[in-house]
């Protein structure tokens, strides 16, 4: 993955510089993409005709709800009811396929240093797409909720989170960088008007880090 020393050192310069650090969770800190990709097609099993395009809805959509995609799956793919009981199965079927396992889950190279290393120096804050409360027992089994001083799990909408959370705290746009892995994220950040550091991302973007060890 191509990185040019003077990028890199411009990364650095804009941490040094940020008076806030907000991170996505999945792909960013936790190398947990697989595991929620391969949940759902687990979660639609029984539609094996179907699957190919149930996959690629799925994991077009990183920002998008699970709910909202069991929904669609169901009455745009599969054109099938879509009852609370069939709901609640899927969502118990996705939280028994992904939860436990993104607890285990390996953190991206560097991350919990970095988190360390910066969280008492700067604000931090979590914004994921993986539901609240889900994102709240991750964190405290892995020991990472107490690096952050704020936490935004979903159902959130990335891009005015991030408005909100500049204009609450005062801080100019510049003075908050927002961590993420999707393309998804880069539209939020760009929506926002934060400066955005891509981990792990192959792709256009300014600034893009391998991992948080280039960091240390």
């Amino acid at each position: 993955m191509g990185q040019t020393t003077m990028n890199l050192e411009l990364i650095k310069t804009q941490i040094e510089k940020a008076k806030a650090l907000v991170f996505d969770f999945d792909g960013t800190l936790v190398d947990s993409n697989a595991i929620k990709q391969n949940a759902f097609a687990k979660c639609f099993f029984e539609y094996p005709k179907q699957l190919d395009a149930i996959m690629v809805y799925c994991n077009s959509y990183n920002n998008i709800p699970r709910v909202v995609k069991f929904r669609h799956v169901f009455e745009n793919i599969l054109k099938l009811p879509y009852p609370p009981e069939v709901e609640q199965l899927m969502l118990d079927r996705y939280a028994s396929e992904t939860t436990e396992q993104v607890i285990g889950a390996a953190e991206i190279p560097g991350a919990i240093r970095f988190l360390k290393k910066v969280a008492s120096k700067k604000e931090t804050a979590l914004l994921s797409s993986t539901p609240h409360e889900f994102l709240l027992r991750i964190l405290e089994r892995r020991g990472l909720k107490k690096y952050f001083g704020r936490i935004q799990g979903a159902p959130v909408d990335k891009k005015v989170w991030l408005e909100n959370y500049v204009g609450s705290r005062g801080f100019s746009k510049t003075e908050v960088l927002f961590f993420g892995d999707s393309p998804e994220d880069v539209q939020a950040a760009t929506g926002a008007q934060v400066p955005f550091i891509g981990v792990g991302m192959r792709s256009e973007i300014q600034y893009v880090i391998a991992s948080f060890e280039s960091l240390l």
